[in-house]
This record gives C-alpha cells, structure tokens and sequence, in this order.
C-alpha cells in the first residue's frame, strides 16, 4: 500500500510539473457579434510535444431559448459557426491564435496569410475572465471574453454511425436515420444526397483529421476534402448518456459547418 501511495504522489507531482501555462477544458463566453441563449465556447486541448503551446476549437452553440438550470441542461441546438487554432504563448498570460488549414499536401498548418488572434488570460491558469480577439481582412472581427466553463468534451476518433444534418432547428437530433458510417480503421462511408463515396482519414494533429479519398467519389468531394474533422461531445452527460458529434470544420468559411450526430 505504501508503495502504491508513492506512486501516486509522485504521478500526481508530475503532472503538475508537466503542466504548462495554457488552461485546458472547455469554457464559454459572451461575443461582441452575438446576444441572447447563443454562447461561444472555446475548447482546449495541450499539444503533448510542447507544454506551452496547444489546439483549440472556437465555436458558436446555438442554445434552445428558455431553458433555466445547470449549463448542461442548456442544449446546443446547433453550431453557427466553427473556428481551429494553433495556440502558442507569447507571454506569461498571452498566446496566440493562429488559424488552421489543410495544405495542398494534406497536413494540417497554421495559415500563413491570416492574421493570428490573442488570447489574454485575467488570471493565470483559468479562462474565467479572459479575452479573445479574432481577426478577419486584418481587422478586429469579435472580441470574446470567457465567464465560465462549458460541458463540452474534446474526443478522439469516435468510429460508429452518423447521420449528417442540415437542420439548424435540431430537429434531426432524436430520429434514427444513418447516412454515414466511420470505422475503427478510420475509413469513412459517406452515404447523401450531396456526398457520396468512401474516405480514409488520418490524424494530422492532437484530434484533428485529414479525410482522403479511398475510391470513386460520386459527388460531394469538396464538402469533406480540405475539411478539418474533430469530435465534439457537445452536451456531454457522461456517465449517464452521450452522443458524440462530428464536426466538419472549413478554414475558408466558418458557417460552411459538416455536423453529424451519432447513432446508438
């Protein structure tokens, strides 16, 4: 027992000492661009080869109105919109935001003709009470500032079957229908009206998926081409129940957004 105790503790201090100045997790905000249920939420995730830099995804939950209680009660209907950064420190409490693309060799990069965004912390070690600047065209386009966390959760590769919507309504969240498959050797079957053909993905970065072609692509190639793909457990009620999400994310348009419900 007292073997096991030491070993313990010293995992314990070593986790603490391996981590790095960029608080992880997911937590959510207030835009400059939006009022009302809606929330940004900004979820963190630290690059394992460098404690002082990470991932992050930005995105816009669309909330259905009127729902008091606890945040997880607050369902996010749909995502307006979807961002993806590398984030790198620039001071003790600074880091920067630059945006993610898909190269034309298929890796993912931080694009070199946008503008990074900053995020500036308020009290070391926390988002509550930071402030996020994004940028667009060069001029400041939002400014976010964080007051809490949010219950999202950033997956890994989450192989099953999903149903691809378009309906911002969320009506399509409680149906069964199937119109994608994913597997554990990450191949993706797309199965829709506008996408049809069979995919491979690779993981370019932490959570982060390039899908390639694997055969003949009857239509809808540019809808998951040059695409970054992550999974998000938007609501996220473990342990008690959880649908996953597979988001679709396009570095050149934001509200051009791939949303996919899991199936059970």
């Amino acid at each position: 027992m007292k073997t096991i105790l030491i070993a313990v503790a010293a995992s314990l201090i070593a986790s603490v000492a391996n981590a790095g100045p960029l608080p992880v997790g997911s937590w959510g905000g207030a835009s400059s661009l939006i009022s009302g249920p809606d929330v940004m939420a900004l979820i963190v995730r630290q690059d394992p080869a460098n404690p002082t830099a990470g991932y992050a995804i930005l995105a816009e939950y669309t909330r259905l109105p009127y729902i008091p209680g606890p945040e997880r009660l607050e369902i996010a209907r749909w995502v307006q919109r979807l961002y993806v950064y590398r984030v790198e420190q620039l001071g003790k409490d600074r880091f920067a935001m630059k945006p993610l693309r898909v190269s034309a060799a298929g890796e993912i990069e931080a694009d070199s003709a946008a503008v990074s965004g900053e995020l500036t912390l308020a009290k070391t070690g926390t988002l509550v009470g930071a402030t996020m600047t994004r940028y667009e065209k060069g001029a400041i386009a939002e400014t976010i500032t964080f007051d809490g966390k949010v219950s999202s959760t950033w997956e890994n590769w989450v192989p099953g079957d999903y149903f691809g919507s378009k309906d911002s309504t969320g009506g399509d969240y409680t149906h069964k229908r199937i119109n994608t498959r994913l597997g554990k050797d990450l191949s993706g079957d797309f199965f829709q009206l506008d996408i049809v053909g069979k995919f491979t993905a690779s993981e370019k970065a932490p959570g982060m998926f390039v899908f390639l072609p694997s055969g003949a692509i009857t239509k809808g190639a540019d809808k998951i081409q040059g695409r970054i793909a992550v999974f998000v457990d938007i609501v996220n009620w473990k342990p008690f129940f959880t649908t996953d999400e597979l988001l679709l994310i396009n570095p050149d348009d934001a509200k051009d957004v791939g949303f996919y419900y899991e199936r059970h």
